[in-house]
């Protein structure tokens, strides 16, 4: 009786250690599983407010429409998200603005902002933003949110778009040296302004750019020298 008694009690023993390791591990298992779903919430928070950033920085000129909406889009999936899981109240708060900026993208009533750069602090926080937008891109396919194709001519519209601001600010430059009658000056800035759209030569939105450029910097080359431009 008292063999059996020690027995059964070294049974109950060994049960209660197996149950309260198992007990351990799914305890273990789940808080892994909630840190790691805080840490994505965390990772996709910050990727949310980061696009907030980008929208608000980055003017019709300088963003796509395609990647607009592809960033709307997301940003409004996302929101979801979070919102489900209750860790950010002040992003569903931004919601509604964008799902109608959507609706107005899609239905092409949305009014452009062609806001073109004006100063170095401008070109700076512009191209800093630009300089984001292949990550997202990038993390986009990976999320399988577009295909590879539709990226890789996204990251060519960014990579002109990095051009044209640069572009902008020195044509801007140029223009109140033009103002100011310092001709030689809006020259070497207009000069520069067409190596930085050379930069991107090969795609052809550069070209009426690039154009434009020669046409001007030939009639300011004709007054500076007195050379007639040749006909093109």
């Amino acid at each position: 009786m008292t063999q059996s008694f020690l027995v059964t009690m070294v049974v109950l023993v060994v049960v209660l250690i197996a149950l309260g390791a198992m007990g351990m591990a799914l305890w273990r298992f789940y808080a892994e599983q909630k840190l790691k779903q805080h840490k994505e919430l965390q990772a996709l928070t910050a990727r949310c407010y980061k696009i907030i950033d980008l929208l608000n920085l980055l003017s019709d000129r300088y963003l796509s429409l395609m990647t607009k909406t592809v960033l709307i889009e997301y940003l409004i999936a996302s929101i979801h998200t979070i919102e489900r899981h209750g860790s950010d109240r002040e992003l569903a708060s931004y919601l509604p603005q964008y799902l109608q900026w959507l609706a107005e993208l899609k239905d092409g009533t949305q009014a452009s902002l062609n806001d073109k750069v004006q100063t170095h602090l401008q070109l700076t926080q512009v191209q800093a933003g630009l300089q984001v937008v292949p990550l997202l891109l990038r993390g986009l396919v990976t999320s399988k949110v577009i295909d590879q194709a539709t990226a890789k001519e996204e990251v060519s519209n960014t990579r002109f778009a990095f051009c044209l601001a640069h572009h902008d600010l020195l044509l801007k430059e140029a223009e109140v040296s033009l103002d100011d009658d310092k001709k030689a000056r809006a020259l070497e800035k207009m000069r520069l302004a067409l190596a930085e759209m050379e930069k991107v030569v090969n795609l052809s939105w550069s070209e009426p750019y690039i154009e434009a450029l020669q046409i001007r910097i030939k009639s300011i080359e004709a007054e500076l020298f007195g050379k007639k431009p040749r006909a093109s």
